[in-house]
């Protein structure tokens, strides 16, 4: 790693910040890295002994603490004694405090937490890690050690936001979802996958290759994710863009989108069976999914479908829910086409009606602007409606003269009156 040093037996003993000379027992946190991943590389250096990997427990009250979240005191004051940092500085790299305002729905989560009454087993909360190839890429031509960045566990987050870059969690050689922290034989620490042994900064090829359309695609989602970003931070959003919205409004109206887009229509007749007829699917933009043309999604029963979803599943969700509250159309043309139908409008016509209406009738859960928005999408579609069934009146009226009057025959001539 690139905090030892054996040219000065002066930086092998002070401890200094990362990203200098110093023992990596003593090296602090990075600015942005995650206390999980600090601790993991603490763990590599002493080759795992006598340093348990923290995890997430539970209270009396049977709330979960996570160490990435909400670190409990017990194991912040013992980690800053084994590690000589202070505990203050620990603290400042919990989520809680960069995000005070973090709902636990905004987090990407291999395993959510349960709630407190649940019963039977139930599996420890562990955060889903993405990541930047790119900025793991920078790392080690830096000769900094990998380490995880807080913004690749929220669930707003589907790009890399300072170098404009989709975000993954998979190898991009096998496929593998499952890494660790390795040292090379030369280099910094690296992250590389379980299964084939490769690092992790290997870029995918199809985004390398990705045109000006796709790029301006990233562009639209990526500052529709920094919104959403600032309403998690509890910041007020643009108001030039979302009138009249608050940061609980902006954050409820991308919660109930994606759950309505993943949601199977009801009319199905099993209600356990996976089906790809789901809104989501009406929103195709090959640009959010680079090297997956025509990816479909099944249906999700999950309350919250952006916290368990992959990185394509949740760039997909993030660019629908960019298109339908964003009240810019060239926006929705951008990444869903310039022919295709309003992306307000096809959401209201597949989701579910009932709890469409529910959401709009709760007062004050969504924005007044983004309610007018729906209703006067749907005076639309009732007036097109309307004005259809009356031209189709009008044809059938039509082709019934038309046809009537081809079928009319001249009466035979009375000969013998004539004569």
């Amino acid at each position: 790693m690139s905090s030892y040093c054996s040219r000065s037996s002066r930086c092998r003993s002070s401890p200094v910040p990362s990203g200098h000379c110093g023992a990596v027992r003593h090296e602090y946190p990075f600015a942005d890295e995650l206390l999980t991943s600090w601790h993991a590389r603490q763990r590599h250096s002493r080759r795992g002994r006598a340093l348990p990997a923290p995890k997430a427990v539970r209270n009396r009250k049977g709330d979960w603490h996570h160490p990435d979240i909400r670190p409990t005191r017990a194991w912040l004051s013992a980690t800053a004694d084994d590690l000589n940092v202070p505990a203050t500085r620990l603290v400042e790299h919990s989520l809680a405090k960069h995000y005070p305002y973090l709902p636990v729905d905004f987090l990407a989560w291999e395993h959510p937490p349960g709630s407190s009454d649940s019963t039977g087993l139930i599996p420890v909360p562990r955060l889903h890690v993405s990541w930047c190839s790119r900025c793991l890429a920078e790392d080690f031509a830096s000769d900094r050690p990998a380490h995880v960045r807080r913004q690749w566990v929220l669930a707003a987050v589907g790009f890399c936001h300072r170098h404009r870059w989709p975000l993954e969690d998979r190898c991009n050689g096998c496929g593998s979802r499952t890494w660790r922290f390795a040292m090379p034989a030369r280099g910094p620490l690296r992250m590389i996958c379980e299964a084939c042994w490769q690092p992790l900064e290997r870029t995918s090829a199809p985004a390398i290759y990705a045109g000006k359309d796709a790029l301006l695609c990233w562009e639209h989602v990526i500052a529709f994710e920094q919104q959403c970003m600032g309403a998690i931070k509890g910041r007020t959003p643009d108001q030039f863009r979302f009138n009249f919205t608050s940061a609980d409004q902006l954050l409820n109206e991308v919660r109930g989108i994606c759950r309505l887009l993943t949601r199977k229509p009801p009319t199905d007749e099993y209600w356990w069976c996976r089906t790809r007829n789901i809104p989501l699917n009406d929103f195709a933009c090959d640009a959010m999914t680079p090297g997956y043309i025509g990816l479909q999604f099944y249906s999700s029963d999950t309350l919250n479908p952006l916290a368990t979803a992959s990185p394509l599943l949740r760039r997909r969700l993030l660019a629908a829910a960019c298109g339908i509250i964003e009240t810019n159309p060239e926006i929705g043309a951008a990444l869903f086409g310039p022919d295709a139908p309003s992306a307000i409008e096809r959401f209201i016509a597949r989701a579910d009606r009932g709890v469409l209406d529910r959401l709009l009738m709760t007062d004050g859960h969504w924005s007044s602007a983004f309610i007018s928005q729906i209703k006067a999408a749907r005076e639309r579609m009732a007036r097109r409606f309307t004005i259809s069934k009356l031209e189709a009146a009008h044809r059938a009226i039509r082709n019934v003269f038309a046809h009537a009057s081809t079928n009319e025959q001249p009466e035979p001539r009375d000969l013998a009156g004539q004569s």
